[in-house]
């Protein structure tokens, strides 16, 4: 009986779901939607999808919390760059104003307790420029952020000092800096959590405070983490401009998401 050819999928895909890791201490940058002080190691590669349903869960049961509503997708290409130690450079883009990411970080500290990286990125919201009651559509415009990290055992502290050169209402440039916790429950589960300060220009009575909180779950090249945000965007000056979309919502009107990495 004649053999028949197999096809490449049928073993390439077990081939990358079962690939070990280049470097077990290497670790895509990314939180829940601030960047980390972690890096790729070498030439090694990541791809990163993100996904934020835009209706909230709390009172919609009938809509299944949320899921049967609209969502914003990412996918992101992340790489060590082996010339340069600590240096990585990711290509981003989120449905979200049709946003295109280009940026570089770079680690400058891997202590015990401290560790400290740079990064920087150019954002490109490709539509048409237009302006509405919420702000304005189609900015362009780039992020200086400093993400500091502070280790005690288990437990993660991070900053995130963040220069903004303008916002969605605004074209003036912005400093802020978003805060974080990670905490390693178990082997590979950690539960995570992000605030977004409300910048001190913006109008108190109309626009609000900024959370995330999140599990995730890792095995072996896998990372995926479910979580909870009022805020709309996955991007720097989505997150810390304080006025994207209108700006996060109450505290109450949280959405879910969720963010899926795989390391090669």
């Amino acid at each position: 009986m004649p053999l028949r050819p197999i096809a490449p999928s049928s073993f390439l895909l077990p081939l990358l779901l079962s690939a070990p890791l280049l470097g077990q201490d290497s670790e895509l940058p990314l939180g829940l939607n601030l960047p980390t002080a972690d890096h790729l190691q070498g030439w090694q590669p990541a791809i990163r999808f993100t996904h934020r349903f835009a209706e909230p869960a709390r009172g919609n049961s009938k809509d299944f919390y949320g899921l049967d509503g609209g969502n914003f997708a990412g996918l992101g290409f992340d790489l060590g760059i082996a010339a340069v130690p600590g240096l990585n450079a990711q290509v981003y883009r989120t449905s979200d104003g049709k946003t295109v990411i280009l940026a570089l970080q770079e680690q400058l500290l891997d202590g015990p307790h401290v560790r400290m990286a740079i990064r920087g990125e150019r954002f490109d919201e490709t539509i048409k420029r237009a302006t509405y009651t919420f702000g304005t559509v189609g900015v362009t415009g780039a992020a200086l952020q400093l993400p500091v990290e502070f280790v005690a055992g288990p437990v993660t502290f991070s900053l995130v000092p963040t220069w903004l050169s303008r916002t969605t209402t605004e074209d003036r440039a912005l400093f802020t800096a978003g805060a974080g916790v990670r905490w390693r429950i178990l082997d590979g589960q950690s539960i995570l959590a992000e605030y977004y300060p409300r910048p001190a220009r913006l109008d108190s009575s109309a626009y609000e405070q900024g959370f995330a909180l999140g599990y995730r779950f890792q095995t072996k090249g896998h990372r995926f983490t479910l979580l909870a945000t009022n805020v709309q965007g996955t991007t720097a000056h989505q997150v810390l401009g304080g006025d994207y979309a209108g700006g996060p919502r109450s505290p109450g009107q949280w959405a879910l998401g969720f963010n899926l990495v795989r390391v090669f």
